[in-house]
């Protein structure tokens, strides 16, 4: 499928664009009306730049100073304070400063998506101060290279953070500090200034060790008085110092360089990044804010780093400083699989394989050492055990329901085989271990917890059984693991239990309000979360096509989204993904319209303190528009709002490996094209208006199965178009116009 994009000019249309960059005064006080968790305004204003480990958020520090607020994924604290931290926190690490010789007059700042690069000019009482940075794609090394006019000139310093838990400004506490890591240490070291943030962990004897460091080191190299450089490099070591060395070869490689050379090898991978599809809508508020998340993606996580937690590198002020698994990571990647990016998939599954064991371990305090476990929060070493009885236990089958999608999506075996089957076996292990058979000849989970849904002893946390949220998980994992073992002719011993789990379980709790939170539990209170719905999205083991269901789900969705005072952003992205599954269009866009009012300019949002899922979640709204595949179908165009009257996507990837691309003109679908990466049986509904008509290298056969639904005998490597009529003039995908 060819793209006729001209991808500067497309992307540069949604660069976040500053034109009076100002101070607002810092943090927040607090008061009756604004939590103290909330984070500046400036933060909200501010350009982003990472390369899926390290990176920068670039805002406002002072009136005169402009600061680079560093951050890098994996550098955590090494101790879990109790009664302060949920886990192994991360912490902060510091700042570059630029500030200008005059005083300020106007200030401007650009994030030129296409480049990955913020740019930014100053004009002073003493000339003008224009400066440009990236976080390099190739190496962790951040750029910032200054130009000034007149009497202007740069000055450039680093202001070090204490590595300690954030949450330390947010919890009243009487800490030794034989607990805490010494302050970072500078110096100079071979022309490069460092500055060294060992850290301190407490051994199961009491005894306190020094462990690990993380490196800030940074060069400046002046040109003239009118011209420099600064690069920056952050390492880490988790159980040595080899970050100072790590740190200062990266400064002598990145300066051995030349500055237009490693521009060029930086946006090389993102202009390579970028063309993997393409969506283009007539709302450009909507189409900006896709293709920002497109870019956030990437700035924040790559296949080798870490998993995507609630900051990526951009880390700032938190009550939230790590990885929670009740729902963030699983909205971080919601959108990656049907955006054809699976290289950031990748590091989801990546790391929950190299911590295999750890999961493991985390479940032998529910009685058994061969399931998989992770608690509500957990380290970046996915260290997080059950230490409650009654806590919550489908947060890892939810996070491999992602899994299962990224193996949809390729319909590798091999991938299925030894990646996917052994970690849902054993996180389906521990929904079998706990489950009981009742009076009534059902399967019944005892006293689990919905996430976060409030109860009378606990704000976070009411324990019931049958929780909708485990019974949706627990019946998915088994019919998934069912059909892996099919295809995979495995012969697996725990076939029948899986198969007794799918004929026994207890039918989903509900009342007139529709799905309950659990058997005892109705849905009573505004809540954000909607995991009593996982079964409808994004599980879709019931959905409006079934005659049972139908109302129950609408009926379900208005009075969870209707009961106001506790929603959250997210809650309208999924309220979205929802409406649009139920095909109305025009109401997903009015959830979407609601879920505006929580973003920041830059697209960043909170919910106290930062957190990064929300945002990117709102991708996956604007692809359940366009195309869905749940069900074995493939749907194109199922919920268009009456406004959008032109769509073109391209090269998105639907669930049995094919890549679909389509256009909607004037208010109905022009053509569809579907090209099978794995040979696996394609059925579509692909929306055209008349009788369908096929076009490609060989008649291909089609069945009408239902009204508007065809099966296509497409092959693997083969290309079929779908149109009604008259074969389209043009093929070709490209931007639409405005409304």
């Amino acid at each position: 499928m060819a793209f006729k994009v001209d991808w500067e000019s497309f992307l540069s249309a949604h660069d976040l664009v500053q034109n009076e960059l100002k101070f607002h005064g810092g943090y927040y006080e607090a008061t009756e009306g604004r939590n103290c968790h909330s984070p500046r305004k400036e933060w909200g204003e501010g350009a982003f730049i990472g390369n899926g480990m390290i990176g920068a958020m670039i805002l406002k520090d002072s009136p005169q100073d402009l600061a680079w607020e560093l951050g890098r994924n994996d550098v955590v604290a090494h101790n879990h304070l109790t009664g302060i931290d949920w886990s192994v926190p991360r912490v902060p690490i510091g700042d570059m400063l630029l500030r200008p010789r005059g005083k300020i007059q106007e200030e401007t700042m650009r994030l030129s998506l296409w480049h990955a690069e913020a740019t930014g000019m100053m004009t002073t009482d003493q000339g003008t101060l224009e400066w440009r940075s990236i976080a390099h794609a190739r190496m962790d090394c951040l750029m910032i290279e200054w130009k000034s006019t007149g009497r202007e000139s740069a000055l450039v310093g680093f202001r070090p953070r204490h590595g300690v838990s954030p949450r330390l400004e947010f919890q009243p506490h009487n800490l030794s500090r034989r607990f805490l890591p010494p302050p970072p240490l500078q110096l100079t070291q071979q022309g490069t200034q460092i500055s060294i943030q060992t850290f301190v962990k407490e051994q199961e004897d009491g005894t306190v060790i020094s462990e690990g460091a993380c490196v800030v080191a940074w060069k400046e190299i002046n040109y003239s008085e009118s011209h420099g450089v600064v690069y920056v490099s952050i390492a880490n070591s988790y159980y040595d110092e080899s970050a100072i060395d790590d740190a200062l070869r990266t400064i002598d490689s990145a300066t051995k360089l030349c500055l237009e050379d490693s521009l060029e090898t930086h946006r090389a991978w993102w202009h390579d990044y970028y063309p993997a599809s393409f969506i283009s809508i007539p709302d450009k508020y909507w189409e900006g804010m896709y293709w920002i998340q497109m870019y956030k993606l990437a700035s924040a996580v790559r296949e080798d780093t870490p998993v995507l937690d609630n900051q990526g590198p951009w880390l700032t002020q938190s009550a939230w400083p790590g990885t929670w698994w009740n729902l963030n990571v699983q909205l971080s990647y919601l959108s990656v699989y049907k955006a054809n990016r699976l290289s950031i998939g990748e590091s989801l599954i990546g790391n929950l394989e190299r911590y295999q064991e750890n999961l493991r371990q985390n479940a032998i305090p529910i009685g058994l050492d061969d399931g998989a476990y992770i608690e509500r929060q957990s380290s970046v070493h996915l260290i997080s055990p059950c230490l409650k009885p009654d806590f919550e236990y489908g947060n890892l089958p939810w996070a491999l329901h992602n899994v299962w999608r990224h193996y949809r999506s390729t319909m590798d075996e091999t991938f299925l085989k030894d990646r996917l089957y052994p970690l849902l076996r054993a996180s389906m292990n521990v929904y079998l271990h706990i489950s009981f058979r009742g009076e009534d000849g059902y399967l019944h989970l005892p006293k689990t917890v919905s996430p976060e849904y409030p109860g009378p002893e606990n704000s976070t946390a009411y324990p019931s059984e049958d929780a909708n949220y485990d019974l949706a998980l627990f019946r998915w994992g088994c019919q998934a693991l069912l059909t892996a073992n099919d295809q995979l002719r495995l012969g697996d011993p725990l076939e029948e239990r899986w198969r007794e789990v799918l004929r026994d379980l207890t039918p989903y709790p509900i009342d007139n309000n529709g799905f309950k939170v659990g058997k005892d539990v109705p849905f009573a209170v505004s809540h954000r979360h909607y995991s009593h719905l996982l079964m409808f999205f994004p599980l879709h083991l019931v959905h409006a096509d079934q005659p049972e269901y139908a109302e129950l789900i609408k009926k379900s969705i208005s009075h969870w989204i209707d009961l106001m005072g506790g929603l959250q952003g997210y809650s309208y992205t999924g309220a979205a993904c929802m409406a649009a599954t139920l095909g109305d269009g025009n109401q997903t866009l009015a959830y979407l319209t609601e879920f505006r009012r929580f973003l920041y300019p830059n697209s960043m949002y909170a919910e106290l303190s930062p957190v990064i899922e929300t945002p990117l979640s709102s991708a996956e709204c604007i692809h359940y528009m366009l195309m869905q595949c749940w069900g074995d179908m493939i749907r194109i165009f199922p919920a268009v709002p009456d406004e959008w009257k032109e769509i073109a996507f391209g090269k998105l990837l639907a669930e049995g490996a094919f890549e679909v691309s389509g256009r909607w003109k004037k208010g109905k679908t022009e053509f569809v094209v579907i090209k099978s990466l794995a040979g696996a049986p394609l059925k579509i509904m692909p929306n055209l208006v008349g009788p369908l008509e096929t076009s490609g290298e060989r008649i291909f056969s089609v069945t009408e199965m239902s009204p508007g639904v065809y099966e296509i005998d497409l092959k693997q490597g083969e290309t079929v178009l779908l149109y009604s009529g008259s074969l389209p003039e043009e093929i070709g995908i490209g931007p639409v116009s405005n409304l």
